[in-house]
């Protein structure tokens, strides 16, 4: 057998193992991907502090049996290596698998049989316990039921051929195999019990993600319904109004300013109609500057009031209800800078920093009143959504332009956290 045919079944045995280890897309987030980056800090957490609880035993016990305490030192020290490593890939915001969970575990359940062969096996009070909240741990993310099965298994004879071969082993006389099958009896019922719960709330996110997704569908679906038809006639209706009133001229003073009044709010009608065209964009998968960007035109064309966005900074990935909490702010901004303000030129910029997303509309219209806030609900609404995002609404009644300024403020360090949510 040459080298290339050694070399070509040795790529066939590792792709298969990787396969079978569903190791082969390591950067892909699986549905919980939440659940993922919850359940990694969880396992590096509680391995830091059963690292530091058994270093504080062994600290006590090396001088008694300096050999049997250096080897049980020798084979934590790659457990710790690896949940160091796992740490600090968790606090760069680098990728995840289930794999890395896999492997730190499995090294548990080396350490846990290390100790327990060591200490006597049977004779040993409590050892065995540790096996099972590592199983339960495994069971969790061992989706497939017959994995499950393979895995408990394998503990299970593993236990059973330490405690039978190490020691004095189990006394059979004094009943000793019923307390050890009883023992093992318990890894599968917790091993079973915890992946049938796992596996319901996976299926229970499974169908949320796919109720929010038909949700989307619809509301694109409706965004596209809405600018093929209501959008279309209002806008035809708008012209149709234009025409009159030029045509009505100024003989009838009455009649031109209730056909302006009109004209005005057509225009105002169908850029409230925008909001749900534009919405349906971030649906599809837009980012919140294109987004932005597309509206602020919108306005110039609807209103014939400027709007100029400026945009600074690298855009970070949002998801898709901040994207669509961060527009709605704006529109609703840019709707009181027509409606309300008498403003000439809106300036709307975007800003992503080290520290927070800054969104700031800008007029140089009438500005605020003292009593805005008792005025309808708008700044009340932009508020609560402010707060929805984490963040901040600052109001200025008289801001750079001259007009009114509002500006929303969210902290970059909640969207560090929550893009390291969907590491996969």
């Amino acid at each position: 057998m040459n080298h290339e045919t050694l070399y070509r079944r040795g790529s066939q045995i590792f792709a298969g193992a990787a396969s079978a280890l569903r190791a082969n897309d390591w950067s892909r987030s699986q549905s919980d991907v939440v659940g993922l980056r919850y359940f990694v800090t969880s396992s590096v957490w509680g391995h830091w502090a059963a690292c530091g609880l058994f270093l504080y035993e062994v600290s006590h016990h090396i001088g008694d049996e300096t050999a049997k305490y250096s080897a049980y030192l020798m084979l934590l020290l790659p457990m710790m290596v690896f949940n160091g490593f796992m740490h600090h890939r968790l606090r760069t915001n680098r990728a995840f698998s289930w794999l890395w969970l896999r492997i730190l575990y499995a090294l548990d359940i080396l350490l846990v049989s290390y100790w327990l062969a060591t200490s006597g096996g049977f004779e040993h009070p409590f050892i065995y316990v540790f096996y099972y909240p590592v199983l339960a741990a495994l069971a969790v993310f061992l989706a497939p039921f017959w994995h499950t099965l393979a895995l408990v298994t394998a503990v299970a004879a593993a236990y059973a051929g330490i405690n039978l071969t190490v020691g004095e082993g189990v006394d059979f006389a004094a009943n000793d195999h019923e307390t050890l099958l009883a023992r093992i009896a318990v890894m599968y019922v917790v091993v079973v019990v915890v992946n049938v719960a796992a596996t319901f709330e996976r299926m229970r996110r499974r169908q949320a993600e796919e109720h929010e997704r038909a949700l989307e569908r619809e509301r694109m679906e409706l965004s596209h319904t809405i600018h093929d038809t209501a959008a279309q006639s209002a806008y035809m209706i708008g012209l149709g109004i234009d025409s009159a009133r030029i045509l009505a001229g100024n003989a009838n003073p009455e009649l031109a300013a209730t056909l302006e009044e009109t004209s005005h709010m057509s225009r105002s009608i169908l850029w409230e109609l925008r909001h749900p065209i534009n919405m349906g964009g971030i649906y599809e998968g837009r980012g919140i500057g294109r987004t932005l960007r597309s509206h602020a035109t919108s306005f110039t064309n609807i209103t014939g009031v400027p709007a100029e966005l400026t945009q600074t900074g690298f855009e970070p990935e949002l998801s898709t209800e901040k994207t669509s909490l961060l527009f709605s702010i704006a529109h609703n901004a840019l709707t009181n800078a027509y409606r309300h303000a008498g403003a000439c030129r809106v300036a709307v910029d975007l800003a992503f920093g080290e520290d927070d997303i800054r969104l700031s509309v800008s007029d140089d219209g009438t500005g605020l009143p003292g009593d805005y806030t008792e005025r309808g609900s708008g700044f009340a609404n932009m508020s609560g959504t402010a707060e929805r995002l984490g963040g901040r609404l600052i109001v200025e009644e008289r801001g750079v332009m001259g007009g009114a300024s509002v500006t929303c403020v969210i902290p970059m360090q909640r969207e560090r956290e929550e893009r390291r949510d969907g590491i996969g």
